[in-house]
């Protein structure tokens, strides 16, 4: 799989059907699977497993592609949060036979992954989660709600964090590998952006899953499993959505009237120009430091803090210039412009997400 052949199919298969898909409100599966033949959903997972063995740097690569491309961030972050919270931490963390069960059709598209994590009422804090799974007949009963969760509404499995110990706090958190079955109940959230991509709350009515199902040991839920996954998940979508913003940053300065445009908003475009590119090289460190150097673990948190805060600065210093200078969006522009409002609730939560994830 190469940058051509991810270009091509986004210009073609998928930029022409978004409409489409966002008007029906429904999840096409059969494009699901188009993109796991492509490669995209088994890219980073090893080939033992039916993935293609490939770098994680080169799928961020691929699906900031397939985003700028497409006009969808929807759809890709599905298949970000398909890959990143669920595919690739069964390849870390899980026990050789569920690696062999689940990831080869996870790569094939014939199962959809997702992470139920995050509770409605707990703001995040891992201390305070409500969700439990006590010990049963050779395995747990899990009872709690989790949500929004990307791709929930089709998921076919879920990584679950759960507690195991109430009295342990953030220690006593578990992960398990939940199907979707009896006991299972997903209620579809509508969200104001993000169309292409279904949320909903998981509600989990005494689910048993056997004991092979937990992740690693008891009490890994928080401190192996949910800091790794929030890092993991962060350092991949902070140069897709770069991506995205340059592709949407090129249609407005490619709409514009040239000689209308006065000279000052001509530098201020440039500016928003020349910073998106010195984002994509930060967000290549951060690449690094995540994956591959091993080291760096305060300047990671660092990059992690600015990324929160520049990226949905730089939204609203590009949302302003345009209501003020009248520049004209049509459809696509606004479009991607209201979906970019993912960078305001990664903004807002990024305080709780470092001081009660990270720390």
């Amino acid at each position: 799989m190469n940058a051509k052949e991810i270009r091509s199919y986004a210009r073609g298969k998928v930029f022409s059907s978004l409409t489409g898909r966002m008007e029906m409100g429904e999840f096409d599966r059969s494009l699901w699977r188009e993109i796991a033949d492509m490669g995209l959903l088994g890219m980073v997972i090893d080939k033992d497993y039916g993935g293609g063995g490939e770098d994680v740097r080169e799928f961020s690569e691929g699906l900031g592609i397939l985003a700028g491309e497409s006009f969808d961030l929807g759809l890709t972050l599905s298949i970000l949060d398909h890959v990143m919270l669920c595919a690739y931490p069964l390849q870390v963390f899980a026990s050789r036979s569920l690696r062999e069960r689940y990831l080869p059709s996870l790569c094939l598209g014939d199962r959809i992954g997702a992470a139920a994590i995050s509770e409605p009422e707990t703001s995040g804090d891992p201390s305070r989660m409500r969700t439990t799974a006590r010990r049963d007949n050779n395995g747990y009963v899990l009872q709690g709600v989790k949500g929004p969760v990307t791709n929930a509404p089709v998921a076919d499995v879920f990584m679950v964090v759960a507690s195991t110990d109430s009295k342990a706090g953030k220690d006593g958190l578990s992960v398990f590998l939940v199907e979707k079955h009896e006991g299972v109940e997903v209620e579809r959230v509508e969200l104001d952006f993000l169309p292409t991509s279904p949320h909903g709350k998981v509600i989990m009515n005494d689910v048993w899953v056997p004991e092979d199902h937990l992740i690693g040991e008891e009490g890994w839920g928080h401190e192996r499993f949910s800091r790794s996954v929030f890092l993991w998940e962060r350092a991949v979508v902070i140069p897709i959505v770069i991506s995205f913003m340059e592709r949407w940053h090129h249609l407005v300065v490619s709409n514009l009237d040239a000689p209308g445009i006065s000279p000052d908003i001509r530098f201020s475009l440039a500016q928003r120009k020349v910073e998106l590119t010195a984002y994509s090289a930060v967000a290549d460190r951060l690449l690094d430091l995540t994956f591959y150097a091993g080291q760096g673990s305060r300047e990671r948190v660092e990059l992690l803090l600015f990324f929160g805060k520049s990226l949905s600065n730089w939204v609203d210093s590009m949302r302003r210039l345009i209501e003020e200078a009248n520049l004209p969006l049509d459809d696509n522009m606004s479009r991607m412009l209201r979906d970019l409002r993912l960078l305001e609730v990664g903004s807002s939560v990024l305080d709780w997400q470092f001081q009660r994830i990270l720390l």
